[in-house]
């Protein structure tokens, strides 16, 4: 198949009606295809999955299973603002997704290329926006990425949410369990962040943080580029707010409210925002031919650009076999699964012997405890394939790299001395980040520079405490005074050792990639919790 513009060589049809004639995108493990639906006669986008030869099996695996989640997440829903599915057909045993086909521009790069927007078109995107996503939510279903890179902007000006590729259905049950980060770190809601249970709340923040970089033509949060401060700074620091009053502003306010109850609910921000719409006579949903629309403000220069669906790259990419076009000239696809429902799966080599694994026990996560969340969590989001989200700067971003790699035992380390009142190895080129909560103790993590693995250490106000952790134990040993547990989830894998203080209890935590997880991981974590002394207890 050749490259949009130049001439097909070999029409090829699928599905018994769908011809599929140009490239839109193409990455890694992914196409998207103009297509032509011949029984129904519309122009339609088709998302093919592409599993290059030499990737694991699991990944193909995660790869077409977060393909199909979209699919099933946006084949239940029916809204004007929200890409449709038309169908899913199998191929050769792989899916293939036919979508609405919408030209457009993502708002991240809208914001790029113009600059910030008026109030009105603010207004306008927000009303959408928040449309789509009360009508995700009806259906029960959480978007968990919300940003200017996932709301389209099409060329006659409507609305359109899009990327669902890490949403989750309340039924899901395996999928929605605590201790999973997912989001664009600059967009992330800080309870998210946190590692706690994702809610519709969290599309509430997305939502603020998207109308605010709407508004400034800029992130709410992003700290030198640094996504694992950013993620720090979105849980620890103060919530900024957009300059100048208004109306927009207000809400912009109220849906980025730390508290996830206390954000103003999506049918009171289309209240507040529909007054501002210049024609309030125009039909309730926006995204019909004679619906407020963005575009009357913008003045777009019309170069030669792909017609596409689903995401474009030229915004923060979230790795996803469903990507889309990018600016002129380029048309990358988004390569990464996401977060799927696997069984946890431990290292191969540990100190302690294996115990059947049980489901850990469900508790609030709150001060030291929820540190640790944090920081694995930023972790996760740095780990780009193994969580299928993204490095996030500003409105610009590129696509991570697909190879994870895990520090061994023989790395060069140096002794850290630490005013907590402990000493422990560290690999050299790992970076310290202290944290200290509001509520709670204080605690250090040590980030490898990939931000795929993360050392912690912290002070916890009881034994039950730390080993009260997300994910399914998989072992737990003890020797002496001192305990041990790997525990496990969908993205992570993690080492603890629990160690008695005076007061409470130390813990020492690695975390790593959990399809990386293995005897590697297991040998360096002996050899740093070999080295932890307590300097005070």
């Amino acid at each position: 198949m050749t490259q949009e513009g130049s001439d097909v060589e070999q029409v090829r049809r699928i599905g018994g009606r769908y011809t599929l004639s140009g490239l839109l995108g193409a990455g890694a493990m992914g196409t998207v295809w103009s297509g032509f639906d011949e029984v129904l006669q519309r122009r339609v986008a088709v998302k093919e999955l592409k599993v290059p030869p030499g990737v694991p099996a699991h990944e193909a695996e995660e790869a077409r299973e977060r393909m199909m989640r979209e699919a099933r997440a946006l084949g239940g829903l029916s809204h004007p603002n929200i890409i449709t599915v038309f169908d899913v057909v199998d191929v050769d045993g792989e899916p293939m997704v036919v979508m609405e086909l919408v030209p457009s521009r993502n708002l991240a790069t809208m914001i790029g290329d113009h600059g910030t927007l008026s109030m009105s078109q603010v207004a306008v995107v927000g009303f959408a926006t928040a449309g789509g996503l009360r009508a995700a939510h009806r259906s029960g279903i959480t978007h968990r990425d919300v940003k200017p890179g996932n709301v389209l902007i099409a060329d006659d000006g409507r609305v359109k949410l899009t990327d669902f590729g890490i949403a989750r259905n309340v039924a899901d049950a395996p999928m929605t369990s605590a201790g999973l980060v997912l989001g664009s770190p600059a967009y992330i809601a800080p309870e998210v962040a946190m590692g706690q249970l994702v809610t519709p709340a969290a599309d509430l923040w997305g939502l603020g943080a998207t109308l605010f970089a709407a508004v400034e033509g800029r992130p709410p949060y992003d700290v030198n580029g640094d996504p694992v401060a950013t993620i720090t700074e979105v849980v620890d620091g103060e919530v900024p707010r957009p300059r100048g009053s208004g109306p927009v502003v207000d809400v912009i306010a109220a849906l980025m409210r730390k508290e996830p109850d206390a954000r103003m609910p999506l049918e009171e921000v289309r209240q507040r925002l529909r007054p501002l719409i210049e024609d309030p006579d125009d039909p309730v949903y926006p995204g019909s031919p004679d619906a407020p629309t963005i575009g009357s403000g913008i003045t777009v220069p019309s170069p030669p650009r792909a017609e596409h669906t689903g995401r474009a790259a030229s915004a923060p990419l979230a790795p996803s076999p469903t990507g889309a076009r990018a600016p002129v000239g380029a048309a990358p696809l988004a390569t990464s699964p996401g977060a799927l429902p696997v069984p946890p799966r431990g290292p191969s080599a540990s100190r302690s012997a294996r115990m059947a694994a049980r489901p850990a026990p469900q508790r609030t996560v709150t001060g030291a405890a929820a540190v640790g969340l944090v920081v694995a969590g930023a972790a996760v989001v740095l780990a780009g394939v193994v969580g299928g989200w993204s490095v996030t700067r500003m409105l610009g971003g590129q696509s991570p790299s697909t190879t994870v790699n895990v520090t061994s035992a023989s790395t060069q380390l140096q002794q850290h001395s630490d005013e907590l009142g402990f000493t422990i190895p560290v690999p050299r080129d790992w970076t310290p980040y202290p944290h200290q909560p509001v509520d709670g103790e204080p605690s250090v993590s040590f980030v490898s520079p990939d931000g795929s693995e993360a050392l912690t250490v912290q002070r916890a106000a009881s034994r039950e405490d730390a080993q009260s952790v997300p994910g399914v134990v998989l072992e737990q040993s003890a020797s002496g005074d001192a305990v041990e547990l790997v525990y496990s989830d969908d993205l992570r894998t993690s080492w603890r050792h629990v160690l008695p203080a005076d007061e409470g209890v130390w813990t020492v935590t690695l975390t790593v990639p959990q399809r990386a997880a293995g005897a590697t991981s297991a040998a360096l974590f002996e050899l740093l919790v070999d080295g932890f002394a307590p300097t005070t207890t």
